[in-house]
């Protein structure tokens, strides 16, 4: 070693992962009857998200039933609406894997994937309706409906996130000669 300090590499030379988030029991309770509750939960994923660059959102709502991109954006805080890449497509309208059709949202994640060329890509969910995946799923992070993206969640997306970036590159100490 020469003396200089080892170069950190960031995870702006990894692989994204891209998570598909729920608003409903994640952002806020399920249901929320206050409306100053309504995306509570925002401010802390934004935190859990800020040292990770290369994590992008896909929304997986059911809110894009009935919305349309822009809408869906507007409640977000901007450092999340920054992230956010796509909305997944409606059960209904494409023809899913059999294995999937008892786990709709999944099956969505999975076709989202699939039309954006992202097959074998890093991906999570976080989402308060487990039913909606596959048993034992490793990809999601369930939330509790009444409480959603708690200091609990919040430390297994963190924790999945870092595990993803270690070993893909993320925090490896490169030694200049």
């Amino acid at each position: 070693m020469n003396g200089r300090a080892p170069a950190r590499r960031s995870d702006n030379q990894t692989n994204p992962v891209i998570i598909f988030l729920d608003f409903d029991g994640v952002l806020h309770p399920e249901p929320c009857m206050d409306e100053a509750l309504l995306f509570e939960n925002a401010p802390r994923l934004a935190d859990a998200l800020a040292p990770y660059l290369r994590v992008f959102l896909v929304l997986s709502t059911a809110w894009r039933h009935a919305s349309n991109y822009e809408q869906l954006l507007a409640p977000l805080p901007p450092l999340l609406a920054r992230r956010v890449i796509g909305v997944t497509p409606n059960f209904s309208d494409f023809l899913p894997d059999p294995t999937l059709i008892p786990y709709r949202r999944q099956a969505e994640c999975m076709r989202w994937m699939l039309q954006n060329r992202l097959q074998g890509q890093a991906w999570l969910a976080l989402d308060d309706r487990p039913s909606e995946f596959v048993p034992y799923c490793e990809n999601l992070i369930a939330c509790h409906p009444q409480t959603g993206f708690d200091e609990s969640a919040s430390a297994r997306l963190s924790s999945a996130l870092a595990r993803h970036f270690d070993r893909h590159g993320h925090n490896v100490d490169l030694l200049i000669d």
